[in-house]
């Protein structure tokens, strides 16, 4: 065979190789340290940023989509939340829909000491539901503190604080990040409970695209809660959300322990019992990366099954800690 016919062979499976990682990214020795900025390979003069747009069972999803790197790039962020007719056909092929009423405009934006106060038109208040208004609110709380410089935001419509929707939804001063996708029929303030983020998988209508959708169940107050997160992981979603989780309901936490921002778990044998497909193992991967570094100071997970760091059935290695997602859910899958 022409050695040029074996280079772009080579080529073509290194190219291959890398796109079906997904989220997956390890920690080799050369990796970056935490704290570092993640990596944005996207376009010059282009910001890869992440979005929460609202899915066909009410859903928040994060998005991660590039923009255009303009001044005031956080109001930027906004805009694209706005129903339009562009942004609605962009989103319909993947299931999804603008969190914001047509028609609404940010009358004003300032940021300081880390709170962003949003002026909206009074088109903002043009929606049908609690369920809409909450996942307005969110969607602007979710997308604007993926902002490093932005930890909370207070909402004003037409220059006046926002305290309560036409729909009874009821607004603190400063909102910040908190119970997203709270499970239906759940107390919200339950005496005991504390909330945990799992995350299941979800594909729009048509099966063309697959995406993570965090969800915000209450468990009871413990020392270990990690653990008592990936046991909920393992119960797998509540009916009727359109969700689905591929570890196996059998699967048992055997050990977790955290080092610094490494979290390490132990998994049972029956993990491995999946089913098979590179695509459901590596889902299954992402989801229990995803939920635990939703816990603070987490930035990677090292897996292991029966006690050991081998491979998983269709290949993945456990020999490197896995890192928390720089982005979510991409746009252009």
């Amino acid at each position: 065979m022409p050695k040029r016919v074996i280079v772009l062979i080579l080529v073509l499976f290194l190219v291959i190789g890398s796109s079906a990682c997904g989220l997956l990214r390890q920690d080799k020795e050369n990796a970056s340290s935490q704290g570092s900025e993640p990596v944005q390979e996207t376009q010059a003069n282009m910001r890869r940023t992440v979005f929460y747009f609202v899915n066909e069972h009410d859903l928040l999803v994060p998005v991660t989509k590039d923009i255009p790197w303009v001044e005031g790039i956080a109001k930027a962020a906004l805009e694209n939340l706005v129903d339009t007719p562009e942004i609605r056909e962009e989103l319909k092929m993947r299931g999804l829909k603008p969190p914001l009423p047509a028609g609404t405009k940010v009358l004003g934006m300032t940021i300081r000491d880390g709170l962003a106060k949003v002026d909206f038109s009074r088109e903002f208040l043009n929606l049908d539901s609690r369920t809409a208004e909450n996942n307005a609110i969110q969607a602007v709380v979710y997308t604007l503190t993926e902002f490093p410089t932005i930890q909370k935001v207070q909402l004003m419509v037409e220059g006046k604080p926002l305290k309560k929707c036409p729909n009874g939804t009821i607004l603190k001063d400063e909102l910040q990040r908190e119970k997203i996708n709270l499970e239906a029929g759940t107390a919200e303030n339950e005496s005991g409970k504390v909330p945990v983020t799992l995350y299941f998988r979800a594909s729009s209508s048509d099966g063309n695209y697959t995406y993570y959708v965090p969800v915000t169940r209450m468990v009871k107050n413990s020392d270990d809660l990690m653990r008592v997160a990936l046991e909920e992981l393992i119960k797998g979603p509540k009916e009727g959300m359109g969700l689905s989780s591929v570890i196996p309901s059998d699967t048992k936490v055997l050990g977790i322990s955290q080092n610094g921002n490494e979290v390490i778990v132990n998994f049972s044998k029956e993990i491995e019992g999946y089913g098979g497909g590179v695509e459901t193992e590596q889902a299954l991967v992402n989801a229990i990366v995803l939920t635990l570094t939703e816990f603070p100071g987490v930035e990677k997970v090292t897996l292991q099954v029966e006690g050991e760091s081998g491979v998983l059935p269709e290949g993945t290695m456990l020999d490197a800690p896995i890192l928390k997602p720089a982005f979510i859910n991409p746009a252009n899958i």
